[in-house]
């Protein structure tokens, strides 16, 4: 396994197959990419996860835009579990054609997905995505509950839909489903309403603890995870200002246009592996795998700790050490003692 110079392993690559999407949502952060129609082929995703596969990279995390307009996406999905053994091969969408599609992404070997449910009430679900969806969504979750698919939803915590966290949990709670909680990102859209409708994850704390019997941290950014009473659990995804959540990424990204970035806020330290993909000698495996090593090594945390509080990389963002970032903090020092 990699390692990078922090120490913080790399062990999940996480895929944008496509920019394009059937829904505007007021906070897309569209994966730090920019927008436009170029997207990879079914091989030239396969040989980069190939590549990844042979330096110990086991998960694969296919996101958009909105993944499910591919109508090769199957094949994606197929040719990844194809790799080798072990694999895991999971799917962010926002649920609107997952109905239509299910039975054939399953079929060829989806292990999980995550779903995004903003709100339970069809006015704040559409004034959030912009779309009337919402009944199509939950007859979708419906469905991979009736699969036995493991579903976790994914909420983004916003000044438009903070009074609908409690509808969403009951809900996933009625459904089994786990859930995350997204604080917003300044990127894409997120970036231009940043200041307007973000919420710190902070104000929503005393609703989780009401709802748990215990706390725990997952090492994967030192996400906090509240268990509720209901069975389900709730993981704080919260990066802004947060440097326990960078020292514990352990993901890169490949780009819809053939890129490999290292940080979902950056877009300064890109590998472009554009012409290696197009490559057709038999060093093209060999190439990649340098491309990734390469990628590893420009890893860098985009927020670090700074005293008792938290700088950007490049010292241009300084704020106090937050009190979800101290949660994951005491957690670690528990399990020292």
């Amino acid at each position: 396994m990699l390692f990078d110079r922090y120490g913080r392993p790399l062990d999940n690559l996480r895929i944008t197959v496509t920019t394009a999407c059937n829904y505007n949502c007021v906070f897309c952060h569209r994966e730090g990419e920019e927008t436009n129609n170029t997207q990879l082929t079914p091989d030239q995703i396969t040989d980069v996860a190939t590549a990844a596969y042979s330096l110990d990279i086991r998960k694969f995390k296919i996101t958009g835009g909105e993944p499910l307009l591919r109508e090769d996406l199957p094949e994606i999905i197929h040719s990844l579990k194809s790799i080798g053994k072990g694999i895991e091969v999971s799917l962010t969408t926002n649920g609107y054609l997952l109905e239509d599609k299910l039975n054939r992404l399953v079929d060829k070997g989806l292990d999980r997905v995550n779903v995004s449910l903003h709100a339970v009430s069809p006015q704040t679900y559409v004034a959030v995505t912009q779309v009337k969806g919402q009944d199509k969504v939950l007859r979708g979750l419906s469905l991979a509950k009736d699969y036995s698919l493991p579903v976790k939803l994914n909420y983004v915590l916003t000044k438009a839909n903070v009074g609908e966290l409690e509808k969403v949990l009951d809900y996933a709670s009625k459904m089994g489903f786990n859930v995350n909680l997204i604080e917003l990102i300044p990127q894409g859209k997120g970036k231009e309403i940043f200041d307007k409708l973000y919420v710190p994850a902070e104000e929503v704390l005393p609703l989780l603890e009401s709802k748990s019997s215990r706390v725990e941290v997952r090492p994967l950014h030192s996400r906090p995870i509240f268990k509720l009473e209901t069975g389900i659990q709730v993981e704080v995804i919260a990066n802004y200002c947060n440097p326990f959540f960078c020292a514990g990424c352990t993901r890169i990204r490949l780009t819809h246009d053939g890129k490999l970035k290292t940080c979902l806020n950056r877009d300064d330290n890109l590998v472009d592996i554009r012409n290696t993909l197009m490559d057709r000698s038999h060093e093209k495996l060999y190439k990649l795998r340098e491309s990734i090593i390469k990628a590893n090594f420009l890893r860098e945390p985009f927020f670090k700790m700074n005293g008792y509080g938290a700088t950007t990389y490049d010292g241009k963002i300084t704020c106090p050490l937050r009190k979800i970032a101290q949660l994951s903090l005491s957690h670690e020092e528990k399990k020292k003692k």
